[in-house]
């Protein structure tokens, strides 16, 4: 399973952008934590999408 770090709460997350160097899939599961390591939750993608600018939108469920 991925790990992406966000600020603030990250169970209030619907959309990240990552870079493209990273592989995706739909209904893939993520675990998102926060930056400062106190919360975690665990998503899974909706749909990976073209961020533009060599990025991958991931939306969440």
């Amino acid at each position: 399973m991925k790990t992406l770090t966000v600020p603030g709460d990250p169970r209030s997350v619907s959309a990240i952008m990552v870079s493209q160097t990273e592989e995706f899939h739909d209904h893939e599961i993520v675990r998102i934590t926060s930056s400062d390591g106190t919360q975690s939750v665990e998503k899974k993608i909706f749909r990976v999408v073209d961020g533009g600018e060599d990025h991958w939108e991931l939306q969440f469920e």
